[in-house]
Formats: C-alpha cells, sequence, structure tokens
C-alpha cells in the first residue's frame, strides 16, 4: 500500500489506524495539485471500501501540513468551465472526506492554509503542533478570491459566523493556541509532545470519548442562533467591508456565500461559493494579486537575479553595527530567524538602550501570539550585545546601520575591513546614499553591497539588496538567500540615487507638498491618494517616515531632477527647524496623540486655500489624482529605462510591498498598462503644458505607447509559469 503513490503514503498499525502522509514532490511545502487530487481520490477509495479505526492526515514534510492550491495553477484557468470542473471536484473530494464512517483526524504543524484548512475542515478532528510556524486560516482574499473547497461554509459553523466571518474577510490566520480558544483545533500542543498527543488523541476517539468545543456565551447565542442576530451580523460585516468592496470584490462575494449557506441551506451556500469563484478568478484584481504573490515567490530565488553558477554562502552567524531603530530591528528580526547575531555600537549605553528595543519587540511578539514564551527566550539568546570587535570576528555576514551620513559609513566600513576576514560580506543599511562609494574605503568592494530594510523592520516585507559597481554575483546571492531566509522579499537594485522605492515615490510625494503650497488642503490630497488605493496619503506617509529622514533622503535626488529640485526639500527642512518631524514628535504635517492622527498643522493647510464649491472640488480632484499617480508611473518607467531594474515586475513588486502602492492595482507600471500607454502619455504631455518640465513623460512610455505595447507581456506571465514549475 505504502509503494502505490508518489504524493502520500500510507501506514496502518496494530490498532488499525490508518496514517495518510503527504509529501508533495518538488515543491518546499505541500500544496494541491492535479496529481495530489488524483492521488487523494484513490485513498478515499481505499479507506471507504476497507474502512480502518480512524485516519490520521499529516505531512512528512518538515515545512509543513498543507499550504492550500497551488496559485500558479490557479492562475492558469482559462474558462469558467474549467474553475467549476476543478471546484467541484474539491467538493466532491472534501464530501467524502467528511462523510467517511471513522474518525478523521488532521494532525497539523507549520502553514495550514487555503485549501490546507479546507481539507482539515473536512476532517471530523484537528490537533496543532503549538509553535511559531503553524497559522491556520483561509487567505484567499488576499489573493482576490474566496475560498473555493467548502471553507466559506465550514469554518462559519465550526468557529462560529462572527469569528469565521472575521477570518475569511481579513484573510487573517491563528497560532495554534488561538485556534484552540475559538474551537478551530481540538487541541494545541507544545512541538515536544506532538506524536505523543497525536497518538493519545486518536486512542481517546478510539475509547468513545467525547471531545469539548468552546462555548459561545450568551451574546454568541443571541447573535448566531437566532436569524435576528445573524441579521445583525452580517449588516455589521456589510458596513465593514463596504470601503474596500469596490476595489476587492472578493470581500463581498465571500460574504454573500456565507449568508446564502446560513440565510438558505448548506447546499446553496456551496453553490454559491463555486459561482462567486468562478467570477473573480477572472477579475482584473485576482489576476493582479494572484500575480504579485508569484512575483515575490520568483523574488525569492537567488536564480532570479544571478546566474545559477553561483550559488550563495550561508550566513551562519550575523552581526550589525548600529544598534538605534533600524540597527535593533534588524538585529532582532535575524535572532528571530535562528540566526546568531551580534549587535555593535560605540558605547554599552548605546547597545543596552538597543536590546531593550529588542526585548519590547519580542515581548510584544510573544503577547501577540506570534511566538511562545520559549521562542521568544531562545531568540533573546541568539543575540549578543557588545560595544567591542571581538564578538563580531566569525561573522559570515555584517550589516551596518549607523547614522545615515557618508563619511561615517565609510569609516565604519574601514574598521570591519581591518577587523574581519577576507570572506565576510559587509552591508550598509543605507536608504540613499551611494552603495559604490561606501565600498570603496574597504579592500575588497566586490563583497560589499547594500541592504535597505525598510521601516519599521518587522513589519515591511521589502529588502532592496543593492548592487555597487564593483559588488559581484556570489555576494548577491548569498545576501538575496539571506533575506530569504529571514523572511523577507528581496528586490536586486542598481546602485543609483534613492535606489528603487525611494525614488520612485519621491515625485510623488513632492507633488502633494506643491499642490499644498498652490492653495489645496493636505487633507483632500491625502484623501485622494486614498481613494485611489494607498493605504495613507503622502503627507501622512512623510510623517509616519520622520520629516528629517525624508529630508535626507531628498537632498540625495540632485542628480536626477535637472536643477528643479521642487519644493519638498525646502519644505521638509524648515519643518524640521520647526520640530515638525512626524509621528514621533507629536507633530508633522498632521498632529499626533496616543499614536493615533489628529488635526493638520499649518504645514497641511495652504496660506491662499483655493475656492472650490463641491462640483469644483469633485472636478479637482480627478486633476489631483493625476498629478499624484502619474509623476510615480512616469519615475518607475525611468527607473526601468535606466536599468534601476532590468523587469517591469520587480518594479511594481517592490512598490507594492515597499510603499502599499495599491495591491488590487498590481503596482505602477500595470496600473499604466490598465490605463493604456497612449492615454498615460496624452495625460503626461498636458500636465506638461500646464505645470512644466517635471511632467515630461519617460522616452521609454513614449516607445512603448507609439508601439502599442505594455510593461507586463504575456512573455512576462509565460517567464512566472516557467519559474512555478
Amino acid at each position: 500500500m505504502a509503494d502505490e503513490f508518489r504524493h502520500l503514503q500510507l501506514e496502518r498499525d496494530a490498532r488499525g489506524v490508518t496514517t495518510v502522509s503527504f509529501d508533495v514532490k518538488g515543491v518546499p511545502l505541500n500544496i494541491f495539485n492535479e496529481e495530489v487530487v488524483r492521488e487523494l481520490q484513490q485513498v478515499v477509495e481505499q479507506l471507504e471500501r476497507d474502512a480502518p479505526k480512524a485516519v490520521i492526515f499529516r505531512s512528512s514534510k518538515a515545512s509543513g501540513f498543507l499550504a492550500g492550491a497551488d496559485v500558479h495553477r490557479i492562475r492558469q484557468i482559462e474558462s469558467e468551465s474549467e474553475a467549476r470542473f476543478i471546484l467541484t471536484t474539491g467538493h466532491e473530494l472534501l464530501d467524502r472526506i467528511e462523510r467517511l464512517s471513522c474518525p478523521t483526524i488532521a494532525a497539523i504543524h507549520g502553514p495550514c492554509l487555503g485549501g490546507g484548512l479546507e481539507f482539515a475542515l473536512a476532517c471530523r478532528y484537528r490537533i496543532a503542533r503549538n509553535d511559531s510556524q503553524t497559522r491556520i486560516g483561509l487567505p484567499e482574499v488576499m489573493l482576490g478570491l474566496i475560498p473555493g473547497w467548502g471553507g466559506t461554509q465550514r469554518l462559519p459553523r465550526l468557529v462560529g459566523l462572527r469569528q469565521g466571518l472575521r477570518m475569511i474577510l481579513e484573510g487573517s490566520t491563528l497560532t495554534a493556541s488561538k485556534a484552540a480558544a475559538v474551537g478551530l483545533v481540538d487541541l494545541a500542543v507544545p512541538p515536544d509532545d506532538f506524536d505523543t498527543a497525536v497518538n493519545r488523541f486518536v486512542d481517546d476517539r478510539l475509547t468513545g470519548r467525547s471531545v469539548r468545543r468552546p462555548g459561545r456565551g450568551l451574546l454568541g447565542i443571541l447573535l448566531e442562533g437566532t436569524s435576528l442576530g445573524r441579521g445583525v451580523v452580517f449588516r455589521t460585516a456589510r458596513k465593514k467591508i463596504a470601503k474596500r468592496a469596490r476595489d476587492y470584490p472578493a470581500l463581498p462575494a465571500a460574504l454573500r456565500a456565507i449568508e446564502a449557506g446560513f440565510r438558505q441551506s448548506r447546499a446553496l451556500g456551496f453553490a454559491t461559493e463555486a459561482e462567486e469563484f468562478t467570477r473573480l478568478v477572472f477579475t482584473p484584481t485576482a489576476r493582479n494579486l494572484m500575480d504579485l504573490f508569484l512575483q515575490r515567490e520568483r523574488a525569492r530565488k537567488p536564480s532570479t537575479w544571478v546566474s545559477e553558477d553561483h550559488k550563495p554562502a550561508s550566513a551562519r552567524k550575523v552581526a550589525v553595527v548600529g544598534a538605534g531603530v533600524m540597527g535593533a530591528g534588524i538585529a532582532q528580526l535575524v535572532a528571530l530567524n535562528g540566526i546568531p547575531v551580534a549587535m555593535k555600537d560605540i558605547n554599552n549605553e548605546i547597545v543596552a538602550s538597543g536590546m531593550k528595543k529588542i526585548e519590547a519587540l519580542t515581548s510584544e511578539a510573544a503577547s501577540k501570539n506570534v511566538l511562545s514564551r520559549s521562542e521568544a527566550d531562545a531568540a533573546l539568546r541568539n543575540v549578543t550585545p557588545t560595544s567591542e570587535w571581538g564578538p563580531l570576528a566569525d561573522a559570515d555576514l555584517v550589516i551596518e546601520a549607523v547614522i545615515e551620513r557618508e563619511d561615517v559609513k565609510r569609516a565604519v566600513f574601514r574598521q570591519l575591513a581591518e577587523q574581519l576576514g577576507d570572506s565576510t560580506v559587509l552591508a550598509s543599511n543605507t536608504s540613499a546614499l551611494s552603495v559604490t562609494r561606501i565600498a570603496e574605503a574597504t579592500p575588497h568592494p566586490e563583497r560589499v553591497a547594500g541592504l535597505h530594510f525598510f521601516n519599521p523592520v518587522h513589519r515591511m516585507h521589502l529588502v532592496e539588496v543593492v548592487r555597487g559597481r564593483l559588488t559581484n554575483d556570489d555576494t548577491v546571492a548569498t545576501l538575496v538567500e539571506f533575506v530569504r531566509k529571514i523572511g523577507k522579499v528581496p528586490v536586486v537594485v542598481a546602485d543609483s540615487p534613492g535606489f528603487l522605492v525611494n525614488r520612485i515615490l519621491f515625485p510623488y510625494i513632492d507633488e502633494a507638498v506643491r499642490l499644498v503650497i498652490e492653495g489645496v488642503d493636505g487633507r483632500s490630497v491625502d484623501e485622494v491618494a486614498k481613494r485611489f488605493g494607498m493605504p495613507m496619503g503622502p503627507l501622512e506617509l512623510v510623517d509616519q517616515v520622520g520629516v528629517d529622514i525624508a529630508s535626507d533622503v531628498s537632498s540625495t535626488f540632485a542628480p536626477l531632477r535637472r536643477g528643479d529640485m521642487g519644493p519638498s526639500p525646502e519644505r521638509f527642512a524648515a519643518m524640521v527647524k520647526d520640530g515638525a518631524l512626524g509621528k514621533k514628535a507629536g507633530r508633522g504635517f498632521y498632529e499626533y496623540r496616543n499614536d493615533r492622527r489628529g488635526k493638520p498643522t499649518r504645514w497641511a493647510i495652504p496660506e491662499q486655500p483655493k475656492g472650490m464649491g463641491i462640483e469644483a472640488d469633485k472636478v479637482s480632484m480627478s486633476l489631483i489624482e493625476k498629478r499624484l499617480i502619474y509623476p510615480l508611473i512616469n519615475e518607475a518607467a525611468k527607473c526601468l529605462q535606466e536599468g534601476v531594474v532590468h523587469d517591469a515586475w520587480a518594479v511594481d513588486l517592490a512598490m507594492v510591498l515597499g510603499t502599499g502602492f495599491a495591491p488590487f492595482r498590481g503596482g505602477p507600471l500595470r496600473t499604466a498598462d490598465a490605463i493604456g500607454l497612449a492615454s498615460v502619455v496624452r495625460d503626461l504631455d498636458a500636465l506638461r503644458a500646464a505645470h512644466g518640465d517635471r511632467f515630461e513623460p519617460a522616452a521609454l512610455l513614449r516607445t512603448k505607447a507609439a508601439k502599442g505595447e505594455g510593461f507586463i507581456t504575456e512573455e512576462t506571465r509565460r517567464e512566472h509559469e516557467e519559474v512555478h514549475q
């Protein structure tokens, strides 16, 4: 029986209990593809024909249980009939598992997501390993989709309507302990006791012992146990998603599927789920979000950026020089991922302050169940705080995160070269300074590069790997692999002013400042950007980053601005002088109190406001949107034209991950494609005539528009498919 399948293994023990183990070949995480589904159908036939006393479904891979369906395959769906076939196959298979006469137990460790959780929901019981790797949820809305194999029906009935809605509409994941608390799993078990606990749990089921699941309380009974109460829950959910429903159609679609099951029948709920999924999979939003997912996976492979001949070296020990906000954040992230890290600064007082930051970040993660207390303690043990050079001696990689001044950074790199071996890779966390010039301070510039983390380090997914003029491919491969290992997404960029993200962002921010100076209220400027799909407006973004940091970064763009630096550097300098440094100082373009944005300050209020009525305001908003977004698109095209990166998808991915650029739009260059490059060029020419040469379209934009081409081509799509096959 064990040799019949390629991806599944069956074993029956002396108790008459069958264990079905997933080990999908050729992929790092177990996923559902057509071969796996076929094998699972055959397994279920055997279990129906020769029923065991119980069935345990688990993974043989250390990486986790089941990460869901193959996104690459979903992206390839070309017709409604094809989508319906895949959905029907999944529904029928999971229904058969649900109807098996014996107890079925999903033993979960690591990711149990999407179709993986839908599979586990079809089992009678679930037990999960309680560690930081275990994450359980239905994140389909993050791909512009909804659960398609019964998740919209089974999850809310298991954990309650309110909890189920929250998980599905937010695409959120739960730790094992939280999943147990809401009744999603029946038991959360420490890693050391997992295998024993699974067997004990099975033995209890064989003896007929019942499983107690958490109650829902009086409020839960009132809201979820009556049609009137459920109506209140659905109305509340509808209001909550209303603002995002236009841009993310999966949200109302999921709600309709869940509501159909509760208000009418389970059968209609399943049918509505399939109908909504089939419609969604062809929407631009779903296509864009799935492509971004595949681009993330592509970016995390060293072979995407350099030849496979260049193998990454392992960063077994890392050092961070600089114990400030960024240095401490980087050191904490490295330690959290199981890599020993030494954190150095010039004196013990600064180092101690850095350690307090690390402890606070780690304690916060533990309090939010991102990791267990024992994992938090282990992470802290991975950090060696020091003001000496000795603990850095055997580091494979050193990341410099000192003050953003070239002379200081060059001095640090000179010292690092003197103190460390010739094989150590040196990286600067500079956000805009020339990596090439910093590397000149060392005898081996080929082993120097940039690693630009974004703030806050623990939340931002992007890391720009900056290739200096002499950086070699081995160094790039090592850094890309390191970034992947610590859970971030690398994008390799050339060493040029502002690198990629900050350079593209600057014209957008500068135009926002111009609009305020010209008389547009700063709140209106920010509101237009948010309506476009940005997570926050450009002025609020500057407050979040820090006006002083924005001021430093803006000064690096002089070589690109042809003498027109715009009003931002001068305005930022004045705000710094005034102490209006942004959120960290309690005021910038806005006031801040208790971590919340308040009223605009004088810096966001124009001295001579434009008198615009409601109708005029509606007209002007369209112009404001173009003045904000078109410079960003234009600069993105210039970066591609100049070789800051070589592929349009890398520009789009970096801007979505690094700035929150409206994910449903797919990135600035895909947005330009959607508008039509000829229209973009035409509008830029009109803006240039009205507002000056800064709107001159990039040559690449003009060329592609004239040829009727786009940035994202079918060839690009095929390249993504080849990477994932």
